[in-house]
Parts: C-alpha cells; sequence; structure tokens
C-alpha cells in the first residue's frame, strides 16, 4: 500500500518487535522477494518482477515469486525465459487479449526433481537403472534439467563414455546419489541447448540436411528459423528455397522434416532421404490398410 515502510510501523501493526519484523524481511529476501533495504530500517518493494502490485493478491504474488526461485535453478537458458515472462506481467490486465498454447508434460515427481537438482547443485554423481527400451543400469556425471516437447529429461555424461547423453526422468528407477564428485559441468553447454530443437542434439553439428521447400511453405522458412542451424542457400526463380540443417544426428531434424510434408523434400544425403522415404512409405502402406478392414 505504501512505496516505504519503517519496521517500527510494522512492528506496531504485527503487535511484535522490530528484530522479528527484520528476520522475517530478511527470510523474503532469501527466498526472493523483491524487498530492499531503502535506509537504516526502511524498507521498500522493488517493481523489477511486476509494475502493478494492485493487480495481484498476496498469494498470486507468492506464487509468482516462488516459480521465478524454483525456474532459476534450472539454469541460464530457464532463467532468461522466466524472465521475459514475468517482464509481460508489467502489462497484465485484468482481462488478457492474448491465449498462448502450451502443452501438457509428462508428470514430473517432485522428490525426484529436488534429488537431481541437489545433485547438480553439489556436483555429485548418480546412479540409477534406466527403465527404457534398452534398459540398463547408469553411472552418470548430471549436468542439466532440460524440458523438450512436453518431456523432462536428465543431461549427464555416462561412466566410462565422453559423450553427453539425455535420459527421460519419467524412466530413472532406484536413483543414487553417490560420494563421487564429477568435475565442472561443460562451458558450451548451455549453447549446445540453446541451439538445439529437440533432445535429440550432439556436441558436434557435423552432418549437413539439404531439402527444398516448395514456394506454398517458403514464406515460413523466410519469416522464422523452422529448424535452429537453418541457413537459406538458394532463393529459386519460381520462390521455392534451397535450406541447409546442420545437425549431429539426424533424428534430431526427421521429425521436423516429417511435420513439413508434403511442402518439402530431402535434398542430400542420399541414406537419410532413403530412410526417411522408406519410413513414410511405411506408413502409407499401414494408412491404406484401415480401408481394407472396413
Amino acid at each position: 500500500e505504501k512505496e516505504r515502510v519503517t519496521t517500527a510501523t510494522l512492528s506496531r501493526e504485527f503487535h511484535t518487535t522490530a528484530r522479528t519484523i527484520q528476520r522475517d524481511l530478511s527470510f523474503l529476501k532469501q527466498c526472493g522477494f523483491p524487498v530492499t533495504e531503502a535506509g537504516p530500517g526502511v524498507y521498500r518493494l522493488d517493481k523489477d518482477i511486476f509494475k502493478h502490485f494492485e493487480l495481484f493478491d498476496e498469494n498470486e504474488m507468492a506464487l509468482i515469486v516462488a516459480l521465478k526461485c524454483a525456474v532459476s535453478q534450472l539454469g541460464q537458458p530457464f532463467r532468461k525465459a522466466a524472465d521475459e515472462v514475468f517482464n509481460r506481467l508489467y502489462q497484465a490486465t485484468a482481462s488478457q487479449p492474448v491465449y498462448i498454447h502450451v502443452d501438457e508434460s509428462v508428470p514430473l515427481d517432485a522428490r525426484l526433481m529436488n534429488r537431481l537438482l541437489k545433485a547438480i547443485r553439489n556436483r555429485r554423481r548418480l546412479s540409477f537403472h534406466y527403465a527404457s527400451v534398452n534398459s540398463h543400469p547408469a553411472t552418470v556425471d548430471p549436468y542439466k534439467i532440460v524440458h523438450y516437447d512436453g518431456f523432462w529429461y536428465l543431461v549427464a555424461k555416462e561412466d566410462g563414455t565422453d559423450i553427453v547423453k539425455r535420459y527421460a526422468l519419467d524412466k530413472l528407477k532406484d536413483l543414487k546419489m553417490l560420494n563421487e564428485s564429477f568435475p565442472a559441468i561443460p562451458a558450451n553447454l548451455d549453447e549446445l541447448l540453446r541451439q538445439s530443437a529437440n533432445i535429440w542434439f550432439t556436441e558436434e553439428r557435423n552432418l549437413e540436411v539439404l531439402i527444398e521447400v516448395n514456394p506454398k511453405a517458403a514464406d515460413y522458412f523466410r519469416r522464422r528459423k523452422i529448424f535452429p542451424t537453418q541457413e537459406i542457400r538458394e532463393t529459386k526463380p519460381d520462390g521455392s528455397l534451397i535450406v541447409s540443417l546442420k545437425v549431429g544426428h539426424f533424428g534430431e531434424v526427421r521429425e521436423t522434416l516429417k511435420s513439413w510434408i508434403p511442402n518439402v523434400r530431402v535434398l542430400a544425403p542420399a541414406p537419410f532421404r532413403e530412410a526417411l522415404q522408406a519410413e513414410v512409405e511405411g506408413w502409407c502402406r499401414w494408412q491404406a490398410g484401415v480401408l481394407s478392414l472396413r
């Protein structure tokens, strides 16, 4: 209600001591609330999270701050994205004219998430059983928790390899934190994740996929990058595009290209083009089987 308050005013308001008020304000600050000391015994709320406090009740404000604190633990990409989202609350109104659809994620085990975050922060190695198609035990150096396409993953280096791998959190079983520590997280990991369209990322993008985009879809590729490493190589007289996509694993771009059929076609490399064509032809035969069942 006020720009500034004093500990004396608050202690009278809540019938307690100034020391108790100071401890409470200190605790709020540690939890992420934008409380700053404007002078001896004088406090104010910074408006770096939202300008119009009157738009939120105390529970909503607490929720926003709690979300900001939680997201900040997930790493720089999440912190940056969260800051952009919270900054948009400057323009918050009772009735928003914009609707953004976010796909539902696989349910997340909060206890598992907290244990993983603790291991990452303390640089402690982990062991678990990975219940995937190729089920196996694993001992890893945990680096990051990431979210792609509605699924949560642990990005880590498995024991005995120099390859950064990813593990779906809902497939981790018998998780144990070990007493062994691991070196620093790779300095280029955040940049690697930023340039990744999905979970099929690799440290080296030494493969090139060359595609042709027909005039019907070309404008979408010009307006934004459909894939993070997209580079338009040529615009043809009919308006179609020749586009280069650098990948480290063909799985990284396969689903993206399938979503653009029939408006794109793969020019090179031939093995990837043939494998994708065989997959689509197999789907066509499977789809045709629906008619034979009727």
